[in-house]
């Protein structure tokens, strides 16, 4: 995939699992914990990759 679009497709897809996490009742199951804690770190690396990717475009 090109540079030029792989920054939106994974900050897309960082919002994405981010919204999903949110939406899983955790309260109900430690392994649903477990799965919300996952999914909400795998979206904010996702974004702090992202916007390295962005960054090394601009040269900084």
């Amino acid at each position: 995939m090109k540079k030029s679009r792989q920054t939106p497709v994974l900050v897309a897809a960082s919002i994405l699992l981010i919204i999903i996490s949110s939406l899983i009742p955790s309260d109900q199951s430690t392994w649903l914990g477990a799965l919300q804690t996952l999914m909400l770190g795998a979206g904010l690396l996702g974004c702090c990759m992202a916007l390295a990717v962005c960054q090394g475009r601009q040269g900084w």
